[in-house]
């Protein structure tokens, strides 16, 4: 039996063994009031794909969202999911703490073969749930998916000084204090280096299609680039500082001030879709931009067919699985530091990499795309498609989290 190295966050806790059977997952996330609900929300969506996935290879694993606010959570037949309702505090959104029959709901049933893994960060509750775990002898995983991106600018500098020392205060035994912290990227990785120094990180990528289940994608029709190319796409939920949507906007009108064509077209959910509008039209844009409401499966792939290229300008993610389904479409990745991918774009030569979180980047890295001629959009596109089949398998990624809980 396996112990990872002791942390001053607390006691060490043993692994489950490995030949022992099945392990009992439980996957926790939180489900705030904001009003969306858990199918529109990237974690969980990656939590559940998870869950499926260990499910069919054997494994006792579900979600356990833990609820405040007017949350709105809709039935997933696939997934096994309970909802707590957590009491107390909320301060800003965020509920400060999870009761102690919170807990007990949580770990019912628990033994030898549980293992917790926690999805998330930046939230108050999550360091005395670590505690709680580690009181119990209960290993756990964390995967914070991007959420501590936007406190260092892509070149290392400090920008959110007491972000940082929230994190490093109050957030930092809850890595320290995990069996291991997964990190989407190597560029996340770095960031916990320096938040949680003696975290024992592993470099483990989001996926975007099941090989186990049968939903490996087939290769993209061979197509040209379209009639309005560049056209550049959009998909994901509008949370205009985090998916630095203002970024894409600002980027955008600066490119067509300077003599770029081709259009834009942003897909998604959320009422921040109005303010969009409000910006594309004091931008002078309005005309070339369209900015549509959520779609979703055949639909959705569909309008991003249409497009050339597919932009992710946010300031800060995990690894976005909207990119990793658009580069299965073929669609060459044109994206930020803060998306997590712009180092394995840039190494697969799937796309075009934003150098820094701001407007006249993005507008730099548009006019290079729009100057690719058809012959290197094809290469890209080709690349993009390579890349995301090869590190967005959700079964190798299953396997690699097994090998590391049993670590």
């Amino acid at each position: 039996m396996n112990a990872p190295t002791p942390s001053p966050a607390g006691p060490s806790f043993a692994s489950p063994a490995p030949d022992a059977g099945p392990l009992d997952i439980r996957h926790v996330a939180i489900l705030d009031g904001n009003g969306h609900p858990s199918e529109a929300n990237g974690v969980h969506n990656v939590a559940r794909a998870l869950a499926r996935e260990q499910r069919a290879a054997g494994e006792q694993a579900r979600l356990v969202l833990l609820a405040h606010g007017k949350a709105v959570q809709l039935a997933d037949q696939s997934c096994p999911t309970e909802v707590i309702r957590l009491g107390g505090p909320v301060l800003r959104g965020h509920a400060m703490r999870i009761s102690q029959a919170g807990i007990d709901r949580l770990l019912a049933g628990a033994g030898a073969r549980t293992f917790c893994h926690i999805h998330g960060g930046r939230e108050p509750l999550l360091p005395g749930l670590g505690r709680a775990l580690r009181r119990r002898g209960i290993p756990y995983a964390v995967t914070i998916h991007g959420r501590f991106s936007h406190v260092y600018e892509p070149s290392g500098r400090l920008v959110k000084r007491n972000t940082a020392l929230y994190l490093r205060v109050f957030e930092r035994s809850l890595l320290e204090g995990a069996h291991f912290v997964q990190a989407l990227s190597d560029e996340e990785a770095s960031i916990f280096r320096r938040i949680a120094p003696r975290a024992q990180i592993r470099v483990i990528g989001n996926g975007a299609y099941s090989s186990g289940l049968g939903e490996a994608p087939p290769s993209p029709a061979p197509r040209e680039v379209s009639a309005a190319y560049p056209h550049f796409g959009f998909c994901g939920r509008y949370a205009i500082a985090h998916k630095g949507l203002d970024l894409l906007l600002q980027g955008f009108a600066s490119y067509h001030k300077a003599g770029g064509t081709g259009r834009l077209t942003l897909i998604g959910p959320g009422p921040a879709r109005e303010e969009l509008v409000q910006m594309a039209e004091k931008l002078g844009i309005a005309g070339k931009v369209r900015i549509l409401g959520p779609s979703f499966g055949a639909a959705r792939d569909a309008l991003l067919r249409e497009c050339d290229y597919f932009v992710v300008p946010s300031r800060f993610e995990g690894v976005p699985l909207a990119a990793l389904e658009a580069a299965l479409l073929g669609l060459p990745l044109i994206v930020t530091a803060g998306s997590g991918l712009r180092a394995l774009v840039v190494a697969e030569e799937a796309g075009i990499p934003i150098d820094d979180h701001s407007g006249e980047a993005v507008a730099t890295a548009l006019r290079q795309a729009g100057a690719l001629p058809p012959a290197e959009w094809k290469a890209r596109a080709a690349a993009a498609h390579a890349m995301a089949m090869h590190h967005c398998d959700w079964t190798r990624i299953a396997a690699q989290l097994r090998a590391a809980y049993l670590g």
